[in-house]
Formats: structure tokens, sequence, C-alpha cells
């Protein structure tokens, strides 16, 4: 796998989202292992549930608000 995909991936979240940066590194990796190249949009549905459209698909993601977080991707 590329680093320099899962960067561009990790980047983006950090960039169009709240989602910190240890859940964002975690979610990045997790696309990737899906062949994700690019994320087109970040949809916020309620707190902590984001939709995440890409080019390989649309993915749920939950996130985590504790000492250490822990997410989970989802492929719709």
């Amino acid at each position: 796998m590329s680093n320099k995909t899962q960067n561009k991936l990790f980047n983006y979240i950090i960039s169009n989202s709240e989602i910190d940066d240890i859940q964002s590194r975690f979610i990045s990796y997790k696309l990737e292992l899906n062949k994700v190249q690019n994320i087109t949009l970040i949809e916020l549905i309620k707190e902590s549930h984001y939709t995440f459209y890409t080019d390989n698909g649309s993915y749920k993601v939950k996130t985590v608000n504790v000492p250490l977080p822990i997410s989970s991707v989802v492929r719709n």
C-alpha cells in the first residue's frame, strides 16, 4: 500500500471534518485497504456519524469521543 495515498486521504479528512488526527489516520488506513484513492465529500449525518463519498463507493464512518478514540468504517 502506498503511504502517499494514505497521507492524501488523511490530509483531506483533517481539513474537511472535525475528526481528530488519531481517528483520521485509522480511517485513511481503512479506506486505503478498500482501494480508495480520493474522497469527494464528507457529509456529517449527526454528531460523530459521517458518510464519506469516494471514488470507490460510499462509507459510513462512526467516531467516538473518548480518551482513546475508536472508529468504525463500514462500506454502504
